[in-house]
């Protein structure tokens, strides 16, 4: 149950560009091809094609084939093959034990948005996916999770794709997990899928995904993990326009230029070849020179037309960076719209032009949902203490003050007394001038004596209600540190088996169905 809300854009913990974004009527929508509505999409149907649907489902047969009990999943992947289904997607790297709660998100949001899609568009068929960025090789960004607060760590040596680093070392995290989860209804439960989905057999890709098929599976959604050979074959026209004509370079660069002009920074780097070179153990840069491609970091050069054979043989080898990985996945999916968070969305802005001329559709940007989980207890507290969501994104010592003001009995504002006495001072100051018009700057400087007078004389009042007012107040200090620890959103921390524990299966439905990531609201949810 949604208990409060508040425009996305008017709460100041996102970014500017994530706020702007959210506005109806946003200047941004230059940089984007589809007004994020759902009437939008019956024109956005009009326009799409059957994409590589075959070699989608037959890859996903091969993924799901070890992840037992998602029958449903398999029915979708044949509903896949149809020429009237289309999709809707998001997509995240592998993270330990599901990342922060802001996976969740992406994968309920899109969810949400197919369904919203389906019930407008009844003769398609709309499926939610979520596809793997396996292939990421920021380890430190992926290898730790908070639960309950505490941080949980994976402290391994290997190098390369995360995505196909082997599990050792994980059964201490599991561990670890174990004695942080409080003994609530459904821990063993959370327990029992951890261990299933990181076993040692599977790789972390594997792990991430096998997780997420599991959780989501009678909700649709599919679950693609684009680090195959299959799918890498699809992208070859692609990565060797790349190597050969470094054509996103430019492009993205003239759309940054156009955004900083508005005041926006570039969220992404683009380089002369968009392309790391890929194998177990390393994801290195290429780089072109004299008519060769060097690969930094390994000491490798090859010459233009055996490199770029083996791209054509083996686009396993090649893997897109953040520029190029947008389109490869929009090659693959026959996709409507893409689901993400702020920073997302701030790269995805940078891509329209390159997407036109690489001749690729250009899915709608949808803002997946953003929230905070409460308690019944704690939106009773906030009403009590006359607090808000916008109060949570505000310092404590203003917040303080502001609510000292509100629950006050007495009015601690002398806005209209000051505002008289100046008046008046005024009109004291008009005569003086008359008499001497030397005496009208003594006047001024004691009125500006008063001014400051009142305003202390207003701290005063406010000191001596905030004392009246402590246990309130520190009360409601401790709530939003409860809310936002440290300013944070728990949203963007805190895995979501903190609070599967306690809710089980039913923290999705309740978020399924509060959500909906078209109407721009940074929502407070009560599960209970």
């Amino acid at each position: 149950m949604i208990v409060d809300s508040i425009a996305l854009s008017d709460f100041e913990v996102f970014s500017r560009i994530d706020r702007d974004l959210n506005l109806k009527g946003t200047t941004l929508s230059d940089f984007m091809r589809w007004t994020p509505k759902l009437e939008t999409f019956k024109d956005i149907l009009k326009t799409r094609s059957a994409a590589k649907k075959g070699v989608v489902a037959t890859v996903l047969k091969q993924q799901y084939a070890s992840i037992p009990g998602t029958s449903a999943a398999l029915d979708q992947i044949e509903k896949l093959k149809a020429e009237n289904t289309f999709t809707v997607c998001t997509a995240h790297q592998p993270s330990l034990f599901g990342g922060p709660l802001f996976v969740i998100s992406k994968a309920l949001s899109t969810i949400k948005l197919a369904r919203q899609i389906q019930d407008q568009n009844p003769t398609y068929t709309i499926i939610p996916f979520f596809v793997i960025g396996s292939e990421d090789h920021d380890v430190e960004e992926l290898n730790h999770t908070y639960v309950n607060g505490q941080k949980i760590a994976w402290n391994t040596t290997q190098k390369g794709p995360v995505g196909r680093f082997n599990n050792e070392g994980l059964e201490t995290c599991i561990e670890e997990l174990k004695n942080l989860l409080p003994g609530n209804e459904h821990d063993q439960k959370s327990i029992e899928l951890t261990e299933a989905a990181y076993s040692k057999e599977k790789t972390f890709g594997q792990s991430f995904q096998y997780l997420l098929a599991t959780l989501f599976a009678e909700y649709g959604l599919l679950v693609l993990n684009t680090d195959h050979v299959l799918l890498k074959h699809e992208f070859v026209p692609f990565i060797k326009h790349e190597l050969l004509e470094s054509v996103s370079k430019n492009l993205v660069l003239d759309t940054q230029h156009a955004l900083a002009s508005r005041g926006y920074e570039a969220a992404s780097y683009a380089r002369d070849i968009n392309l790391f070179y890929l194998d177990n153990g390393y994801r290195e840069r290429i780089e072109r020179e004299n008519g060769t491609y060097k690969i930094a970091g390994l000491n490798i050069e090859v010459n233009a037309n055996d490199f770029i054979k083996e791209s054509e043989e083996h686009p396993e080898r090649f893997s897109p960076n953040v520029i190029l990985r947008p389109l490869y996945q929009e090659v693959l999916l026959p996709n409507l719209a893409y689901v993400g968070g702020g920073g997302e969305l701030a790269y995805w802005l940078e891509r329209k032009n390159q997407f036109e001329k690489l001749g690729i559709d250009y899915p709608m940007l949808v803002r997946r949902d953003s929230f905070l989980i409460a308690t019944g207890q704690d939106a009773n507290q906030m009403k009590e203490y006359h607090m808000t969501i916008s109060d949570l994104a505000i310092r404590s010592d203003v917040m303080v003050n502001e609510l000292a003001e509100r629950l006050s009995k007495s009015d601690l504002n002398l806005q209209s007394e000051e505002s008289e006495i100046l008046k008046w001072m005024d009109q004291i100051k008009e005569k003086a001038i008359v008499m001497d018009p030397t005496l009208g700057a003594t006047v001024e400087g004691e009125k500006n004596k008063l001014q400051k007078s009142i305003e202390y004389i207003e701290k005063k009042l406010l000191k001596s209600e905030k004392q009246k007012l402590e246990v309130q107040l520190n009360r409601a200090k401790k709530l939003k540190e409860k809310l936002m620890p440290e300013g944070n959103l728990t949203e963007r921390k805190e895995n979501f088996m903190t609070y599967y524990s306690i809710y089980g299966q039913k923290l999705f439905d309740v978020l399924l169905q509060d959500f909906n990531p078209l109407d721009f609201q940074f929502k407070m949810i009560v599960v209970e």
